[in-house]
């Protein structure tokens, strides 16, 4: 039997449900686990709405966002101890907090305050901005604090849909010279849609935070990493890479997401495609992997003494890596040999940024020293096609 207070949590919210016009005259109460600590009803504009995992939830499942960043950072401390999360770092755990991978090992700390579900962020809870007018109206400046939020549309013609702070690079179709302080003749093609990110990512991705967008915060006519990756290819005459995994044909664009993947650095060339550049003084090899990849969309990447499934989505799109990614993160102490002995250049488990990992290293045991971590990834890897 629901007490009276049960019930007004579970009446209001069942009244925002059917009429949802009414919302401002509506008061919901916090379902923060350890207690609300705003002395006021939830604001729907300025919530965060959640998800139980039992149907006889009675809560109202709107926190403050005070209180639901409490609430995070609770679970974080959690997850930091669980499991294989222990080998994250602390923006692994947070960007897979309330994915499943991440929220399998943390969901003990997600009981509801009515000890009848676990409480989950609802991912599934975006904004829409479509009816806003754009407007000519003088920009205001962006907190250095704050995420830009992303509109992709599969449409060429929409030139208006933009983010805030950054450019989409994406004014109509066709071909634009290079940008860069060397004005070079070759060019790139210009962006038209987003389709590749709309078909391969959920919702909750689709923002400047998985996908690198241009920024307009100084212009946005020089970046180093673009510039980078653009006048080498300018060099070699190239427009169009391949995805090391699928070997799909991607593209690259003249601004930011640069192709339909990422690029990264590597000191092997597994691909005739991957471009010989010369990187703070050492040959390396510009390569490249698609987002269906990436993601496990289009191949299935899995370690071939472990099994484990490679973490291709921790990365980043649209950017360039200056280190090799199938390096970062070993699953297993295979791919922890020494390239000379076979011995085990880490003698136990490490928590480190993914570009340690791919950096020279001198064996115990025998005293080479060399990038024992980067192994060419067919020799580590097992890639599955559709």
């Amino acid at each position: 039997m629901a007490s009276s207070s049960e019930k007004s949590e579970l009446n209001s919210s069942a009244s925002f449900s059917s009429n949802s016009d009414e919302v401002d005259d509506i008061f919901i109460t916090c379902c923060a686990p350890n207690g609300c600590t705003v002395p006021s009803p939830v604001n729907l504009h300025q919530s965060v709405k959640l998800t139980s995992s039992s149907d006889q939830c009675v809560c109202s499942l709107f926190m403050h966002s005070e209180c639901f960043e409490q609430f995070e950072e609770s679970v974080l401390q959690y997850l930091k101890l669980s499991g294989r999360a222990r080998s994250w770092s602390e923006k692994q755990r947070r960007q897979n907090i309330w994915s499943k991978r991440g929220y399998d090992l943390a969901f003990k700390a997600c009981l509801c305050k009515c000890k009848k579900g676990f409480l989950k962020k609802d991912l599934d809870q975006v904004e829409e901005f479509d009816h806003v007018p754009v407007t000519k109206s003088k920009k205001k400046k962006r907190k250095s604090n704050e995420k830009p939020l992303l509109i992709l549309s599969t449409s060429p013609t929409n030139r208006n849909r933009t983010i805030s702070g950054c450019s989409t690079g994406s004014e109509g179709g066709g071909i634009s010279k290079l940008s860069s302080p060397k004005e070079a003749v070759f060019s790139f093609s210009r962006r038209s849609d987003y389709h590749a990110f709309l078909v391969a990512l959920p919702k909750q991705k689709l923002n400047p935070y998985h996908i690198k967008m241009e920024d307009e915060t100084y212009g946005g006519n020089y970046d180093e990493n673009r510039n980078f990756v653009l006048s080498n290819l300018t060099n070699h005459k190239v427009h169009t890479v391949h995805c090391l995994l699928c070997l799909r044909s991607l593209p690259v664009y003249d601004r930011y997401p640069l192709i339909d993947g990422t690029f990264f650095l590597s000191i092997h060339k597994s691909h005739k495609s991957a471009v010989e550049i010369l990187h703070n003084g050492y040959n390396r090899y510009l390569c490249a992997v698609c987002v269906g990849c990436l993601h496990g969309y289009s191949a299935k990447v899995n370690c071939k003494f472990c099994k484990e499934e490679w973490q291709g989505d921790l990365f980043q799109l649209g950017t360039l890596y200056s280190f090799d990614i199938f390096a970062a993160n070993p699953c297993c102490p295979r791919r922890t040999q020494c390239n000379t002995c076979n011995a085990n250049v880490l003698k136990e488990r490490v928590e480190a940024s993914f570009s340690w990992f791919a950096q020279q290293m001198q064996c115990p045991d025998c005293g080479t020293l060399d990038y024992h971590l980067i192994k060419p990834h067919l020799t580590v890897f097992k890639i599955t096609t559709d």
